[in-house]
């Protein structure tokens, strides 16, 4: 999608306000799609991201930071604390009917609870085929994005309330998601503490951008797929500093968590292949291989931590939930008021550059579009995939090919890899039988308690996009009652 407009230049951020210490901290979530390891400018600089650069220079990069390998899995595990063996959200989820199980208590519904003014801007893919799975009953407050399209909504905002933003139609939704969360802001008490929760379509496919943001790369990036790409994450860096320019000037920012985080790996070959890099490590989007799942993340916390650096604690995804809500919002969870979690509150080990409490994580299986491969597990620095990681991570066709012919292939047997000595995994390490043997008894452990992957309700019709005079659009398409708003 395209649009006319430019947003106001990144520019230096002066924190002027102190915040009473009694003060919770806004909660700013960015989730940049299909992020690489490689497509920050502060790792490469061919890509121009002043304002992630900054985040870098003056806050907190996590440099042993995990996500699933696709996106619907990432999301589901921020919003509920738990990994897709437990949710059921092991794939993307395609236009069918269900979505993250309405059981799972998410982060608006906690940070609610500890006063929270709780907004969702941008990308949803959590299930909508009733209304109820949409982020407006999930805790959210407001939403403006797509759960396939782009469209407007309030709390509880079912039927007969969500509006169509037909005049958005054919803007570019980086710019549009920008301008909702300034929005957002304006309109904010400063006073309450605020969780927005900015969900960006860049630099997710299609590869679009308005040609003023590739104009800069016409005689530094030669290659034309990468070029336009590296313009998407321009744009979206501009959109993450004009947020940040936002909380400034409204006195919000000394007081404020920011948080960056890719949904998994960039897509490199499989999985809409759109430009994106993991350099040096291997795989991409979809995949169990390290590119697919060790994920680009920043935390620029100024009340909290006032000197940059890099840390080295092992973090998933599923860690944001109870590390926001116990950690910033210094908001207990109270017993049964979520179903278990794999996540832990790593917050005072992140913001205090100390060793973090987690010892080991559990990647799962590859995303479908790759076949599911795996699983795989990390326990320390060791790193064991049962079978292959999948995808453009695997040997090439052929090799492939090659193999078969002189039944040299074995797709189950397991890989382990040293990621402290190998981190492109490039070498499997042979001769440690008895370690291998204890991590494919940790799958195992973990295998028992995993729920089935999410299959459609049978009972709903097949998706179809509704019908109206100004077009076809998308949402709920199988509520069995009337929703109460």
């Amino acid at each position: 999608m395209f649009c006319s407009g430019w947003l106001v230049w990144f520019t230096r951020f002066a924190l002027v306000f102190l915040p009473s210490e009694a003060a919770k901290p806004h909660i700013i979530f960015h989730v940049i799609d299909d992020f690489g390891w490689d497509d920050p400018g502060f790792r490469n600089q061919q890509i121009s991201t002043p304002t992630l650069n900054m985040f870098h220079e003056k806050g907190i990069t996590l440099n042993q930071y995990y996500v699933q390998p696709s996106c619907s899995p990432s999301r589901a595990t921020f919003m509920s604390g738990r990994m897709p063996l437990h949710t059921g959200i092991n794939d993307w989820i395609p236009n069918k009917a269900y979505g993250l199980p309405l059981g799972e208590t998410t982060l608006p519904q906690l940070l609610s609870t500890a006063g929270y003014k709780c907004h969702a801007v941008g990308k949803w893919h959590l299930g909508f085929f009733q209304t109820e799975y949409t982020p407006t009953f999930r805790g959210f407050d407001s939403f403006y994005g797509y759960y396939e399209g782009s469209e407007e909504s309030q709390p509880r905002c079912g039927p007969g309330c969500t509006q169509l933003a037909w005049q958005d139609v054919n803007q570019y939704s980086t710019n549009l998601f920008a301008d909702e969360a300034l929005r957002i802001i304006d309109r904010h008490n400063a006073s309450e503490p605020l969780f927005l929760y900015q969900a960006w379509q860049g630099v997710h496919a299609p590869r679009q951008v308005p040609e003023y943001y590739v104009e800069p790369y016409l005689h530094r990036i030669n290659d034309t797929a990468r070029r336009a790409f590296a313009g998407m994450v321009t744009a979206v860096d501009e959109g993450i500093g004009n947020i940040t320019k936002a909380l400034e000037e409204k006195k919000m920012l000394a007081n404020s968590v920011v948080i960056v985080t890719t949904d998994n790996g960039g897509p490199i070959v499989d999985c809409a292949g759109i430009g994106a890099s993991n350099r040096p490590l291997r795989g991409g989007k979809c995949s169990l291989w390290e590119g697919g799942t060790r994920g680009t993340s920043l935390l620029f916390a100024p009340r909290y931590a006032q000197q940059n650096f890099a840390w080295q604690g092992l973090m998933h995804g599923a860690d944001w939930l109870p590390t926001l809500v116990e950690g910033a919002a210094e908001q207990r969870i109270l017993p049964g008021a979520t179903k278990p979690l794999d996540g832990m509150n790593v917050w005072k080990q992140l913001i205090g550059n100390l060793p973090s409490p987690r010892r080991e994580l559990y990647y799962g299986l590859s995303d479908s579009s790759v076949g599911h491969h795996g699983p795989a597990l990390r326990s320390g620095h060791w790193k064991l995939i049962v079978g292959t990681g999948g995808g453009s991570g695997d040997h090439p066709p052929w090799w492939r090919n090659f193999s078969k012919l002189l039944n040299l292939t074995d797709d189950h047997r397991p890989r382990l890899f040293n990621l402290q000595e190998d981190p492109e995994e490039r070498c499997e390490v042979i001769g440690q039988d008895e370690r291998v043997s204890s991590m494919l008894s940790t799958i195992h452990a973990y295998q028992a308690s995993s729920v089935p992957q999410r299959q459609g309700d049978p009972s709903c019709p097949s998706f179809a996009p509704h019908k109206s005079f100004e077009g076809p659009w998308l949402g709920p398409w199988c509520d069995v009652a009337e929703v109460v708003v």
